[in-house]
């Protein structure tokens, strides 16, 4: 009975996070393609969680352009290798492809999954 408590608090708080707003901002962010990291490049990005309760992930970059990610399943949580903590949600974008988005625990990193390889990575550094 305990172990069903605990889980179905754990069910409603992921599912209260899942839907409260909250802001974080980024100001470096670094490409992988194919494998291999491209340099390093300076630019505030603005990334806004769950605006107004809809699982919706936006980014307002500097130069005044908006991409919309639009959550298709539900919060899992992992480690990475080195033991980093991070949540992670799968997404479609406004133009219907799919991406995960990887937010750190560090609270200093997002990292956009395009495919095996192909990413993006925001810090604020």
């Amino acid at each position: 009975m305990r172990k069903l408590l605990l889980g179905l608090l754990l069910l409603v708080s992921t599912v209260m996070f899942s839907q409260s707003t909250f802001v974080k901002k980024y100001t470096t962010f670094v490409a992988k393609q194919n494998g291999v990291f491209q340099e390093w490049k300076q630019s505030e990005v603005t990334v806004v969680f769950n605006p107004k309760g809809v699982r919706d992930v936006v980014f307002y970059y500097e130069n005044g352009s908006v991409r919309t990610f639009h959550q298709i399943g539900d919060v899992k949580q992992g480690k990475t290798n080195a033991g980093d903590g991070y949540q992670i949600i799968e997404c479609i974008d406004q133009d219907g492809y799919k991406v995960a988005l990887q937010l750190f625990d560090s609270d200093t990193a997002l990292r956009v999954i395009v495919s095996e390889g192909n990413s993006i990575e925001f810090h604020n550094d």
